[in-house]
């Protein structure tokens, strides 16, 4: 078999779906799963070079020589990610998200925003933002965090129906906390932690475990008013000390907590759940219908369903997932290290490109549409899933390919004078290369006496036959160039590369990498507006941050 014949079709194939240009490893991939050569290094190197002759191409012309060849390709089997629940007649399904507003939502998040979002809509039900914000120790709730979710879950195209703060719920936590205790299902313990700890490892009742409700409500009242000392007392609910899984058997459903300083509720409040009990009450308070949880909570809902039984509720129909790893962040996908990473001076902030927050890719240009398929697609199941950031990068090209207008930025620049320049010289580059009646761009050039300055890439800068895209053909030797005649028919016949260049007069142009690094260049002279999403031909997609001072973030390639 031919392995330029085979390099050329996976080429061509790979450079029509992104838009123009060809990924020489992608191609490899193809060419090795058709057929096991036994010259690695030969097909290394013939699809390296064929690659670069396709990326000279326009992209019409790749479109023309594709029909040329055939491909087996499977049918895509249909599915529906997003799972059927079980809803009886006349049923409203009411889902929620519930978050701890400890910082902005990060990617990892993105996963139980999008699937709640897509269930709500599905079912035209109603979405709920709760806000699980009674934890004001270890994972504190960030005061700005909470707006911070509210304008990113709009942004990703799922307005919640409802907006919750379990902080401000306190009166019903402690009117159901009591009915335990009168009931003989609750008691308040004053074991050390460790102590605790021992119980329910070893399958043993404490001591406090079959005192009298009123004895229980009077260590409440003393929790609550001041008269028992933080750390000296919890209250728990009575599980089954025979349970097979200690993490099941009594657990805390509050604790004291001297002077929080809340940012929504300050000191108002002594004594705070812990999640499993606010959560199971909230989840009745809101009539919760449907949850979905990480595998990794199954004890949690066997802790939950011990207060629902007691109650007489009935739970809520739960699905669990596994766990999401997204790689390919600068910064860890854990909002603790981050809020760490910003208070060091590592990130500007939540939106730093190199953090891996909703706001910090909206920043570099992803859209919601990208991420809402990325999720989708990603479905709900048990299985533990990993990804890269790659994929979604993917999506995002899919969805912002067709609008974003092509330029020429030049990173690294250097000065160069072609020679010989006819005086009526002019440049010729489409807009988008599939969409004629965009028009073209005709950057001005200054030609002055035959002489043209132009800027290009310093690595573009060596000996050889050229062609300036959409201009014209040169000859570099030494510290200078020369005109030649010929369109790009010529250089491509000559196994020429293609140099992106700017006219002399080109502004400076700062391009803001996902690295923390700015890529200082040369752009194309371009009526380009903030808030402007843009491909930078040969270097990637970026958002325009600032029209007027030339300001971009890199979104991918």
């Amino acid at each position: 078999m031919d392995i330029e014949k085979v390099a050329r079709k996976y080429a061509v194939k790979n450079a029509v779906e992104h838009g123009g240009e060809c990924d020489p490893s992608s191609v490899i991939g193809k060419i090795f799963a058709e057929e096991d050569f036994d010259n690695k290094g030969e097909v290394t190197q013939t699809a390296q070079r064929v690659c670069r002759k396709v990326n000279t191409m326009e992209l019409d012309e790749q479109e023309s020589e594709l029909q040329e060849y055939e491909f087996d390709i499977p049918e895509k089997e249909e599915h529906d990610p997003i799972p059927d629940l079980d809803v009886n007649d006349g049923e409203e399904v009411v889902v929620r998200f519930a978050p701890n507003p400890n910082g902005p939502p990060h990617i990892g998040h993105a996963r139980g925003m999008t699937i709640n979002g897509e269930l709500r809509d599905k079912y035209n039900g109603k979405l709920i933002l709760r806000f699980d914000d009674t934890d004001p120790v270890t994972k504190r709730p960030m005061k700005e965090a909470y707006d911070m979710y509210k304008e990113d879950y709009t942004w990703l195209g799922y307005e919640p129906d409802e907006v919750r703060y379990s902080s401000k719920n306190f009166d019903t936590y402690i009117e159901y906390a009591e009915k335990l205790i009168d009931m003989g299902k609750a008691y308040a313990c004053r074991c050390s932690q460790e102590d605790g700890q021992k119980y329910r490892k070893n399958g043993e009742a404490c001591p406090h475990r079959d005192q009298s409700p009123e004895r229980n409500m009077d260590l409440w009242n003393g929790m609550r008013d001041g008269s028992v000392d933080e750390g000296d007392a919890t209250l728990k609910i009575k599980t089954d000390m025979d349970h097979k899984n200690p993490a099941v058997r009594d657990f805390v459903a509050f604790r004291i907590i001297e002077d929080p300083e809340h940012p929504v509720t300050g000191n108002e409040y002594r004594v705070w759940p812990l999640l499993d009990f606010q959560g199971a009450i909230e989840d009745h308070v809101m009539g919760t219908t449907h949850i979905v949880r990480g595998k990794d909570l199954r004890a949690s809902t066997k802790r939950q369903k011990y207060i629902y039984r007691y109650l007489d509720w009935e739970y809520p129909d739960i699905m669990y997932w596994g766990n999401v790893q997204i790689s390919g962040f600068e910064a860890p996908v854990s909002g603790s290290t981050i809020k760490k990473m910003i208070q060091d001076g590592e990130l500007e902030g939540w939106d730093d490109p190199q953090a891996p927050t909703l706001r910090a890719l909206k920043k570099r240009g992803f859209q919601p549409e990208a991420l809402q398929e990325f999720f989708i697609d990603m479905g709900v199941t048990e299985n533990d899933v990993e990804a890269s950031v790659k994929s979604l990068e993917k999506e995002n090209t899919r969805v912002i390919d067709e609008d974003a207008d092509r330029y020429f930025f030049v990173a690294n620049p250097v000065k160069l004078e072609v020679s010989g320049i006819p005086k009526d010289l002019e440049a010729d580059m489409q807009v988008h290369p599939e969409h004629p009646e965009r028009g073209k761009r005709t950057p001005e050039l200054e030609i002055q006496e035959g002489e043209l300055g132009i800027f290009i890439d310093a690595e573009d800068f060596k000996d050889g036959f050229y062609r300036l895209k959409g201009l014209c053909n040169i000859k570099i030797d030494g510290e200078t160039a020369e005109y030649r005649e010929g369109d790009h028919k010529v250089a491509l016949e000559k196994d020429a590369d293609f140099i992106h260049w700017t006219p002399n007069h080109a502004k400076q142009a700062f391009v803001k990498m996902p690295n923390g690094e700015t890529i200082t260049g040369r752009i194309e002279p371009n009526n380009i507006e903030t808030e402007e999403i843009v491909q930078f031909e040969r270097f990637g997609f970026v958002r325009c941050d600032s029209s007027e001072g030339k300001s971009f973030y890199y979104a991918h390639n």
